[in-house]
């Protein structure tokens, strides 16, 4: 069983998790909250049932889980170089075990996909997404990861849409169920729809920087199968910039954050000042800190840590939502009293 979780990665499939379950329960049903506050409508709420909802976060970690799977089956040989201790398809997991177990949770991750798609009036779409994502982490592992930058933009592209499904599942039926608050105009979600964006971005940007920092720790056995990743094509050195800069865009970034805090175009205008606050000490700062590492970063070890703390920045922006939930609450408590 250890095994198996670390062949399925499931640290990153519990943050797969957390982040769909963070945009439900601390973002949309928060501002649904406050609209049917402020319209004096208790019927106003999401439509997916929990047990639906659970399904389409098992659905997801599924289809992450298989693609982690497909990937360590396909590197057995680059793995042996990179992680001589750590790969354990073909040493503690048959590779034949490996296969069918990637077919089987695919399978039942991509159905469940397409029997919530099809029950919430998103079939459309909805197959596009659970059909296509497998197929991506399948040519992902083949083919795309060693390619110059390809692969990386296609797991920070799947990085971003996972947010995004809860949103996207659950606004059009939102607007379905309440047509009368549509056609009044009393009911827009575009707020939630900006924020989900906005996390789903810093979800893609955050997944680029990390994917380009584990090529640089696989950089030894990349190079020995002929891989075309960005520290072997254009140097080490050229991709410390690159990492630079790509923190110092999401550091940019949750500056213009700031900015529309201050000045309520995002945000509510009485957001307390706290949310300036944690973009400043938990994300900016560390990620200026991260920037120094990548720069000065030498062997596999200092890499290993950047690498980790790309994860912990990643959770840690997702846990903004602990402060926006908060914060939507103490306007409604605020509101009554």
């Amino acid at each position: 069983m250890i095994p198996f979780l670390k062949l399925i990665r499931w640290p990153n499939l519990l943050i797969m998790a957390f982040t769909q379950y963070m945009v439900r329960w601390f973002l949309l049903i928060p501002i649904l909250n406050l609209k049917a506050h402020d319209l004096d409508y208790s019927l106003l709420k999401v439509q997916m049932t929990e047990i639906d909802f659970f399904l389409l976060v098992l659905s997801t970690v599924m289809i992450g889980a298989a693609g982690y799977i497909i990937n360590d089956y396909f590197d057995i040989r680059v793995d042996s170089v990179n992680r001589p201790n750590t790969n354990v398809v073909g040493k503690v997991i048959k590779r034949r075990v490996a296969m069918g177990a990637h077919m089987t949770i695919n399978i039942i991750g991509a159905g469940l996909g397409l029997y919530l798609s099809w029950k919430y009036n998103f079939f459309r779409v909805g197959s596009f997404l659970f059909i296509s994502a497998p197929a991506l982490l399948w040519f992902y592992s083949t083919n795309l990861k060693r390619q110059f930058l390809v692969g990386n933009l296609v797991i920070a592209l799947l990085s971003g849409i996972v947010p995004m499904m809860v949103i996207l599942f659950e606004i059009p039926n939102i607007y379905k169920a309440f047509p009368e608050l549509v056609q009044s105009e009393y009911l827009n979600l575009t707020d939630a729809l900006h924020v989900t964006q906005t996390i789903a971005l810093f979800a893609f940007i955050v997944s680029l920087l990390r994917e380009i920092i584990k090529d640089v720790e696989d950089y030894e056995g990349d190079m020995e199968y002929g891989c075309k990743t960005m520290p072997i094509v254009i140097g080490l050195a050229r991709t410390k910039i690159v990492l630079a800069t790509i923190c110092s865009i999401v550091i940019v970034l949750l500056g213009w954050l700031e900015f529309q805090q201050i000045s309520g175009t995002l945000l509510p205008e009485n957001f307390s000042m706290s949310i300036y606050f944690y973009f400043t000490l938990f994300l900016q700062l560390p990620l200026i800190y991260l920037c120094y590492r990548i720069l000065t970063a030498k062997g596999k070890s200092d890499w290993r840590f950047t690498s980790l703390m790309v994860k912990l920045i990643m959770v840690v922006g997702i846990s903004f939502l602990f402060l926006y939930a908060h914060q939507i609450n103490a306007l409604i408590t605020a509101d009554v009293s």
